[in-house]
């Protein structure tokens, strides 16, 4: 017996429980939770306790958690669940709990893996090669034009721009890459049915209408975008890519978590090389000056040859960078 996919959503997000106790349940077969809407409130708290006790687990709050869990479920929440992922799928989202066997194997390598991806768009996008390009979201003038052609020449090169789809750098990215034929991919810190920035709604709809992309959440559908959920959707946009090109940030801005991420990763970064020193230029100094293996575009034609020697690495096994080619 195995959960159902509307109990693992009460169990991931709900709930909500870690990874690390969703992995035992779906391994213990006949596992109490798999018909948790039967269990009493105590029967519920013993079953989180001896979760938590095992290696790997933590879980806080365990009589909260219980009580949450029965008041839920007394007012259906199993029920509505249900009938959200019929509209959902009847919107065409795609819904991936981890244990899926299409879960995308470069996800489930990183630290803190999604527990479920929502997705939107052409699911068959999800493996193919892809390039970050991020950044501020009030670019300099160059930062703009330069994050347009970027994207534009990576998409001439048959990689897929991929980003937080933010206003500044990320959505001029998303539209070079457009510009030239290519597709995109955008994880959103937002559930999919609430797409932020709203300024990007009309690209959103036209990229889902004409089919040329992909738009992923770990979020719940309708869920508002969060403080956190704008971090952490950064290591899920890093672990799909082949590398992460930083175009402009402030030295504290956002972008930073997605070369923390990165080199977490094993990604190598691309910094746009600086036209003058401003403060929507200090992470990209930054890089430059403390970060090792770092790749320079100080003009368009430098994208081919880096391109080009990065995939000569990913063919070398003792190399760190992803192989995700």
């Amino acid at each position: 017996m195995k959960l159902t996919l509307q109990n693992y959503l009460f169990l991931s997000h709900y709930v909500p429980l870690p990874l690390s106790a969703l992995k035992i349940i779906e391994k213990t077969p006949s596992h109490p939770f798999y018909e948790i809407e039967r269990l009493k409130i105590e029967e519920i708290e013993n079953e989180l306790r001896k979760l938590s006790n095992l290696k790997g687990v933590s879980i806080r709050d365990i009589p909260k958690k219980a009580k949450k869990s029965l008041d839920l479920l007394k007012n259906s929440i199993l029920d509505k669940i249900f009938k959200n992922l019929e509209e959902w799928k009847g919107l065409g989202m795609t819904i991936l709990p981890y244990f899926n066997e299409n879960f995308p194997k470069n996800l489930k390598m990183i630290n803190n893996p999604p527990k479920v991806l929502f997705m939107r768009g052409n699911f068959n996008l999800i493996t193919k090669r892809a390039i970050s390009i991020v950044g501020t979201r009030k670019p300099t003038e160059y930062g703009k034009e330069m994050a347009f052609k970027i994207g534009y020449r990576f998409a001439e090169l048959e990689f897929l721009v991929i980003n937080g789809f933010a206003k500044g750098v990320d959505i001029e990215a998303i539209k070079g890459g457009l510009k030239a034929g290519g597709q995109i991919i955008g994880v959103l810190g937002s559930g999919l049915l609430n797409p932020y920035p709203k300024e990007n709604l009309i690209i959103f709809n036209e990229v889902l209408k004409n089919n040329m992309g992909l738009f992923i959440s770990e979020q719940l559908p309708t869920k508002n975008i969060t403080k956190s959920t704008l971090v952490t959707r950064n290591r899920i946009s890093s672990a799909l890519s082949f590398g992460n090109v930083f175009i402009e940030g402030k030295k504290n801005s956002g972008t930073q978590w997605q070369l923390k991420y990165g080199r977490e990763q094993g990604k190598p970064a691309i910094v746009l090389k600086p036209k003058e020193i401003v403060e929507e230029t200090e992470l990209p100094r930054n890089i430059l000056k403390f970060e090792k293996n770092t790749y320079i575009i100080e003009k368009i034609d430098d994208i081919d040859q880096i391109v080009k020697t990065l995939s000569s690495l990913t063919k070398n096994p003792h190399k760190t960078i992803s192989d995700y080619l």
